[in-house]
């Protein structure tokens, strides 16, 4: 089981040493990148990073990232990468993605080409990952980081682990849109809610209908260790 939010950042970096350069000059100095840690001196926290070589299917993995819109002119541009860069911190809460999303824009500033998160597969070039996190708001981030899957029997997010919170899953007879709905305002109420909140059991409304959630310790991608959730899942059925 993964217990990491790991990023995967593809560059025409030349060396890793022009990537330390990079990202002193681009960041005033307020982050290093030493060995296998990129360090925030302004906010005394660190990320583990992991440099390596060109990898030669990357692009196709972007082209089959989960929304899949990776267009001919981005993919091009991911084919003649030289190194890809992977950003890394444990998973546990809402505040430690909202940490990582500033190192990420910084490293696509300093040479990135694109963002992949692998743990939930979406996938971004440098220009989409700036427009959705420039405000970094909580339903902008369950947008940019959680993505929606379908198997025979359910329609299901993939992604809450990074936030420390079980998956929403909805019967494939639902409407398409409708469930995405569904499981993205549940979601949302599941991130923004108190503990005396909780609204694990309880009926919401959305559009006039009435659901209610039902705890299933086990959750789906068990065979992938970046995007099992091991906090399990919420099953939502329309009640009304």
């Amino acid at each position: 089981m993964n217990d990491k939010l790991v990023i995967c950042i593809p560059g025409q970096w030349k060396d890793r040493d022009r990537l330390k350069r990079s990202v002193q000059k681009k960041s005033r100095s307020e982050y290093v990148l030493a060995e296998d840690l990129l360090m925030d001196t302004k906010h005394n926290r660190a990320f583990e990073v992991r440099f390596q070589e060109h990898e030669a299917k990357l692009s196709e993995s972007f082209y089959y990232s989960e929304r899949g819109m990776m267009n001919d002119k981005a993919l091009h541009k991911l084919d003649k990468h030289t190194h890809v860069l992977r950003l890394m911190s444990y998973m546990g809460g809402l505040d430690a993605v909202q940490k990582i999303v500033p190192a990420v824009q910084l490293l696509l500033k300093s040479g990135g080409l694109a963002v992949k998160i692998e743990n939930s597969g979406k996938a971004y070039t440098s220009e989409e990952w700036d427009k959705l996190t420039r405000e970094a708001r909580v339903d902008q981030l369950l947008h940019t980081f959680v993505s929606y899957r379908q198997n025979e029997q359910y329609y299901y997010s993939c992604g809450m682990q990074m936030f420390g919170l079980p998956e929403a899953a909805i019967s494939i007879d639902t409407d398409p849109d409708a469930s995405m709905q569904v499981m993205s305002q549940f979601l949302y109420g599941l991130l923004t809610q108190t503990e005396e909140e909780s609204s694990a059991g309880k009926e919401f409304k959305i559009y006039g209908r009435t659901y209610a959630s039902q705890y299933e310790p086990e959750c789906f991608n068990e065979e992938e260790p970046y995007l099992y959730n091991p906090s399990g899942m919420y099953v939502l059925t329309e009640v009304g």
